[in-house]
């Protein structure tokens, strides 16, 4: 791994944030700048990778011990976002409620357990973090968060509470998207209760008025005459009517069963969806083309996991490790800020997935390497490299 120079220029916008002192600013420049760009995203590997880095003690100090108010930094980090006409939110735009795990080892870790995760599939060991994404066609950034914890609250009421954040807040999206972990009375109440309007889905074996008879919707499934459509280029075969389903009440119900593409293994078999909305007099097309953008949470996770050290907190402080979230939220935004702000802003900004944010990234650090050794003209090339030798992997 390249050694990183200096701070990356997105973490400018860390100097306008209110909700750290000055040397704290320096350890949140820090911190973003090894998230981003460190292969090793520990406290020890960033502070080892970021020559800038006053200590892997200091560092650890800034996230443990430090007074600073998590909750100011996400107000602020979303301010930020809606300087930039890219990544400023609207009522066009759409919430979307998901849940993620951190694969752990160790059992002092907060709040870790045994959980199911249905993308191994299988059980792990980990953490379950509840989280908001604000989408639109521009852009897609993170909301908040919530720490599930056994025993305490349940995930649909970590989500109630990140729905009531998110009004306090004054997130103007009118429409909100979530799975079947969520599609609950409960949870749909209280979308209601704020005059919002929702997307999900449904297990095969929820309940379905039809014909005089409460029957699974799968069973429905095989008795009514689908309509094919294409949509966005794919063909998806419909059916869909108003209908009581569950306790949901009465709801749009739509089946679609998705005829694979070249791309899908030959074997595969049509992807049946069972989608409800409260959206009663849209059209089907608009309401698969709004569930379908539920799948940018999971690009999200895939991202934060893969290249901004979502699980690579090894704090066994619970303050600190939501505040290695925070920090990890902020680090995402100031990379989209950084596109929309840039020459490339209109290509990347609009980008599904953060990749090319970490490349423009990696060239900048890249960059400031080549002007660091070029501005030090009093030592050897050899020198320079006895000098960066511990930490060039």
């Amino acid at each position: 791994m390249l050694p990183l120079t200096s701070f990356l220029s997105c973490t400018a916008p860390i100097d306008e944030l209110e909700c750290f002192s000055t040397r704290q600013k320096y350890h949140a420049k820090t911190y973003v700048t090894g998230l981003v760009a460190a292969s090793n995203k520990t406290v020890d590997g960033i502070s080892t990778h970021v020559l800038p880095a006053k200590s892997e003690r200091a560092l650890n100090k800034f996230l443990t011990e430090y007074d600073w108010d998590e909750d100011q930094l996400n107000k602020e980090r979303l301010e930020l976002l809606q300087q930039a006409d890219d990544t400023r939110w609207s009522s066009e735009g759409v919430v979307i409620i998901d849940d993620t795990f951190t694969h752990k080892t160790g059992e002092k870790i907060p709040n870790v357990g045994k959980f199911y995760d249905h993308t191994v599939p299988g059980y792990i060991w980990g953490q379950n973090l509840i989280y908001a994404l604000y989408a639109d066609e521009k852009t897609t950034y993170p909301l908040g968060f919530r720490l599930y914890e056994k025993d305490a609250k349940r995930r649909v009421e970590l989500a109630i509470d990140l729905v009531d954040d998110l009004i306090e807040i004054g997130v103007p999206a009118d429409t909100y998207l979530f799975d079947i972990s969520y599609c609950s009375e409960e949870f749909v109440t209280h979308l209601e209760g704020y005059g919002k309007e929702w997307v999900s889905a449904v297990k095969s074996d929820a309940r379905v008025t039809y014909g005089g008879e409460r029957i699974r919707v799968d069973a429905l499934a095989k008795r009514v005459d689908t309509v094919p459509r294409t949509i966005d280029g794919d063909t998806y075969h419909i059916w869909t009517q108003k209908r009581e389903v569950g306790r949901l009440g009465e709801v749009k119900l739509l089946i679609t069963k998705k005829e694979p593409t070249e791309q899908d293994d030959e074997d595969d078999e049509p992807s049946v969806k069972y989608i409800v909305s409260n959206k009663i007099d849209a059209p089907a097309s608009h309401l698969i083309e709004l569930y379908a953008m539920r799948w940018r949470i999971e690009t999200f996770f895939r991202d934060t996991k893969q290249d901004l050290g979502f699980g690579d907190c090894e704090l066994r402080h619970a303050a600190g490790a939501s505040r290695h979230w925070h920090l990890l939220m902020l680090a995402y935004s100031l990379l989209k800020l950084g596109a929309a702000h840039s020459a490339l802003g209109t290509i990347l900004g609009h980008a599904a997935s953060l990749r090319a944010d970490i490349k423009r990234s990696f060239r900048e650090g890249v960059e400031n390497l080549i002007s660091w050794a070029l501005n030090s003209p009093n030592r050897s090339t050899d020198e320079l490299m006895q000098e960066i030798e511990g930490i060039f992997v």
